[in-house]
């Protein structure tokens, strides 16, 4: 069991979900990061605002991209695909993140620990620059899992967490780009 470093990225903008995440997708691909669809694959979904929950859905290699963020974006507190990379040994989560139950205002990329001890951060944050290229964003912060300092949890509001953000430093922080 690997334990995971998570990098969050939050919108300028808010988002419709499926749309963005559809484009979002095409735009990973053209950097070798692809969805994970096999048959031991699940989405596994966030608890909506009002702390309603889903159970995991099993995907199968037959399912499109399209047909998963489907799946994913039918439920209001969006969720968790998972996705490889060929630089890094074990998948990577991409935890889309919604504050409303309506718009997708971030994600969370979350890296395995066992590959950054081997790739390091530079990896991480060559991968990271390059999603950022894909979309407009206002903060790229890295390193705010559970074990970290700076640990911020996705169930505190956007504002608690923009603030958060602007009194601490990260090992990957866009405003030092």
């Amino acid at each position: 069991m690997s334990y995971y470093n998570g990098t969050l990225i939050l919108l300028k903008e808010k988002k419709e979900p499926k749309s963005f995440i559809l484009n979002f997708n095409e735009n990973l691909k053209s950097i070798d990061v692809v969805l994970q669809k096999s048959d031991y694959e699940i989405i596994v979904f966030n608890d909506s605002r009002k702390e309603e929950e889903k159970e995991p859905i099993e995907l199968d290699e037959s399912m499109t991209d399209e047909d998963v963020i489907d799946l994913l974006c039918s439920w209001t507190g969006l969720g968790v695909l998972s996705y490889r990379h060929p630089d890094f040994k074990f998948e990577l989560g991409i935890d889309y993140l919604s504050w409303d139950d309506k718009y997708i205002y971030g994600f969370k990329v979350s890296f395995a620990d066992n590959d950054l001890v081997y790739k390091g951060y530079n990896k991480q944050r060559e991968l990271i620059s390059k999603i950022s290229e894909f979309i407009d964003y206002e903060y790229i912060v890295g390193d705010i899992n559970e074990d970290s300092q700076n640990y911020i949890s996705m169930e505190e509001s956007l504002d608690e967490i923009k603030e958060h953000i602007l009194k601490n430093s990260f090992k990957i922080d866009s405003r030092n780009w």
